[in-house]
């Protein structure tokens, strides 16, 4: 496709002149494979898109998605054709593109000699930014003007090569370096010291150019860039993580399914549980969901399932006595399931340092007529998202005796008690963690001048997703 002729800045769609705007994504799941946090951000945007390029429009902006993503083995473990067939439609239809980038490796996550494996080290990062970086940069020759999101140090360094490169190109585009989470949140006490320069050098560039930004995934993560790397506060911008909840997974489940489901994995029915899933990592302390089961003597039924096998959680099982589920698997029904089931007292997730996390949008959203409340631990990204005892709970990090408590706490409430925090929940989820929203967040914070016409889309489509829920 012919170059369009570079501009010095985005038309005003407010005084009635059409933007012709890119929304660029370089990712490393979410297309061919399904995974954690990036997974979701890049599933989220590309099911909120069509919705909101539509009303857009109105508003004389014409959006066209991209996203790029390292190419996967036919035979990875996590590949999901199906899905992969479906977004390509779907980008496709909307105008845009998919594309493959290379990383260093033969399709498959790299090794790192330390800190997060699964990430590998500087020299797959530079492979994935530079690819990533100059697909941008192509798919930006099309339109007047773009943004792009570089997902996670995999992408640390593509604003570098992106914004270095944009003249020569005769491209306008912005790049946001978003930064899920740090070599200092996940990799302490000993980080790899490759990644800390890496997330370094791109948070320092943009002090170099305005069309570099910084993307935090909640205020969390802001405070740490800022107090631990060194970012500027005026360099950052929101890109914060959501859901949509007219999704069909968030559905409400007739009891038979329910109980099917439960009953698939043994889980006992006629008691209170208590309920936790994700990644089999340390940080995520599902031992103090068990402990504090344990403190409760009987009155609660942990559920913990993860992935892979968590042979600790067996130990820690055995060494407290306790009757517990323990699954080792990801069966994302079983998920729904037991958010919703009316026996669940509550959803625990206890992280340490989470940066952000969907859990307590997924609980609410769930447990919106009955189920699970939501409880969080209060260190990280996850209890900005909680009102204690309003629309869900806060412990103290690492205390099973002060879960305990909590559960307690829950366990004394009257129906019509729980039912009100629900509705908060809702709420907060509505107000504050929608992908639409979240996307013209962002937008409105790198091109100032669609503050207006967001506004309007957001709020129209607030009262479209309430009305349709009710």
């Amino acid at each position: 496709m012919q170059a369009r002729e570079n501009v010095s800045g985005p038309k005003d769609p407010v005084a009635g002149r059409a933007l012709d705007l890119a929304v660029i994504h370089l990712t490393f799941e979410g297309i061919q494979t399904f995974g954690g946090g990036v997974a979701t951000v890049t599933r989220g945007h590309l099911a909120a898109l069509p919705k909101l390029k539509e009303e857009l429009a109105r508003e004389g902006i014409n959006l066209t998605p991209y996203f790029a993503e390292i190419a996967y083995a036919r035979e990875h473990e996590r590949r999901d054709p199906q899905f992969q067939k479906h977004a390509e439609d779907e980008i496709a239809r909307m105008g845009g593109q998919f594309a493959y980038l290379v990383n260093f490796t033969r399709g498959y996550l790299p090794s790192a000699p330390w800190g997060v494996a699964d990430i590998g080290d500087i020299e797959n990062w530079k492979a994935s930014s530079a690819s990533g970086a100059a697909v941008a940069l192509n798919f930006a020759r099309r339109h007047q003007v773009s943004v792009a999101y570089c997902h996670d140090s995999l992408f640390a360094l593509a604003p570098i090569y992106a914004t270095l490169q944009e003249e020569a190109c005769g491209v306008d585009l912005t790049a946001i370096y978003v930064i899920h989470a740090t070599a200092l949140t996940h990799e302490l006490p000993m980080p790899n010291p490759q990644r800390l320069m890496v997330e370094s050098v791109s948070i320092h560039w943009s002090k170099v150019t305005p069309k570099v930004k910084l993307g935090y995934i909640s205020k969390f993560m802001s405070h740490h860039i800022v107090e631990d790397y060194g970012a500027k506060p005026e360099h950052t911008v929101p890109t914060g993580n959501g859901i949509n909840p007219t999704d069909p997974f968030f559905r409400l489940r007739d009891k038979s399914h329910i109980v099917d489901k439960l009953r698939q994995y043994q889980i006992p029915t006629d008691v209170p549980l208590v309920f936790s899933w994700g990644r089999a990592v340390a940080y995520k302390k599902y031992d103090v969901v068990l402990k504090a089961a344990a403190r409760l003597k009987g009155k609660v039924f942990p559920v913990i399932m993860v992935s892979p096998e968590y042979p600790d959680l067996v130990d820690l099982k055995k060494q407290l006595g306790l009757d517990a589920g323990l699954i080792f698997a990801f069966d994302p029904e079983l998920v729904a399931c037991t958010l919703q089931w009316e026996n669940t007292l509550a959803a625990a997730s206890l992280a340490y340092r989470e940066p952000f996390g969907l859990t307590p949008v997924e609980i609410r959203m769930h447990g919106r007529k009955r189920g699970a409340l939501v409880v969080v631990s209060n260190t990280g990204g996850l209890v900005e998202q909680v009102r204690d005892g309003v629309d869900g709970f806060v412990t103290k990090q690492d205390d099973p005796d002060d879960v305990a408590q909590v559960l307690q706490r829950i366990l004394s409430m009257s129906e019509g008690e729980k039912d009100a925090v629900r509705r908060a929940g809702l709420q907060t989820v509505l107000d504050h963690y929608t992908w639409s929203s979240q996307i013209l967040t962002t937008l409105s914070a790198v091109l100032p001048q669609l503050a207006g016409p967001a506004g309007r889309v957001r709020d129209r489509l607030s009262r479209e997703t309430l009305a349709a829920l009710r």
